[in-house]
């Protein structure tokens, strides 16, 4: 991994990108944490190289083939692992869609697919034809949730808040789980202790009077993307990180994801982590699962 300024990089990503693709695109995921939280993490950067961008609306597949079709005509590069299937089946074996600035190392950009309000499966592939065959946009159940209450940086790309990140990670985790991380620097870490340190990270950045503001925005964001289904995902919103509280082995994998991501250099020990849980729990966590309950 690299470490990175993130106000640097959205600079470079919002120059590197044509200004006009901007409005189908914004930014998730570790980098978008790190450009909020900035002055916070006092420029130690950020140690990661995978620029996660967002293609909305939901399902616009033609918005996705237009932007890989015009980065790759100005000389972005795949990286070695993307490349084409000559069917749009199996899906499960589609390649993401992953590019690298014409000139330079220092970052990639994959594209995700904001899901449909209806996807039920954990992880879904959509097929996108390019010119030399079929590549795939994940598209992660609540990863929707992260298309409300967008920030803009300076740069003017546009990125997904803390809150809307926080609830699609304790969302996509209501237990540990077994499934583990195949590749990068966290492989073999359990994929529930990186994303629900990922919400720890979220926590400890934004401090407690933050935090409990997210109470309203998870609720606005909630009902708007899960209508019918609102109330309970949000009486599960806890159980996941309650999980991760209770069980050291994840826990301390969580501890180490939390060491080389957001939280790289201050140290935050497992004890920290548990202290920092329990108080989103109570000060925000538990207030959702509440309004879930209630009517």
């Amino acid at each position: 991994m690299n470490t990175l300024d993130p106000e640097v990089l959205f600079s470079l990503i919002a120059k590197d990108v044509p200004r006009k693709l901007h409005r189908h695109l914004y930014m998730t995921g570790s980098l978008a944490a790190a450009y909020e939280y900035r002055s916070k993490l006092q420029r130690r950067g950020i140690n990661t190289k995978d620029a996660d961008l967002m293609v909305h609306p939901a399902g616009d597949v033609v918005s996705s083939q237009e932007i890989a079709s015009k980065l790759l005509e100005l000389g972005w590069r795949k990286t070695k692992d993307c490349y084409p299937q000559q069917a749009a089946s199996p899906v499960e074996t589609l390649r993401a869609i992953r590019l690298a600035p014409p000139d330079s190392d220092a970052y990639f950009l994959e594209l995700l697919n904001i899901p449909a309000t209806d996807q039920i499966v954990a992880k879904e592939w959509i097929p996108v034809e390019l010119d030399d065959g079929w590549y795939g946009l994940p598209s992660f159940r609540f990863m929707g949730l992260t298309a409300h209450n967008r920030k803009e940086s300076a740069a003017g790309l546009e990125y997904a808040s803390p809150s809307t990140m926080a609830l699609s990670n304790l969302l996509a985790h209501p237990e540990i789980g077994t499934s583990r991380i195949e590749s990068g620097e966290m492989s073999g870490v359990l994929r529930s202790a990186k994303d629900l340190g990922r919400v720890l990270s979220l926590a400890h950045l934004a401090g407690r009077e933050a935090t409990e503001a997210w109470v309203a925005e998870w609720q606005d964001s909630l009902q708007y993307c899960f209508p019918y289904t609102w109330r309970e995902l949000a009486q599960r919103a806890g159980a996941g990180l309650r999980a991760l509280l209770d069980a050291p082995d994840a826990l301390e994998e969580a501890r180490g994801t939390v060491d080389i991501g957001l939280l790289h250099g201050l140290n935050v020990t497992e004890e920290q982590l548990i202290i920092i849980g329990e108080r989103l729990l109570a000060d925000a966590i538990e207030l959702l699962e509440h309004a879930g309950q209630r009517g």
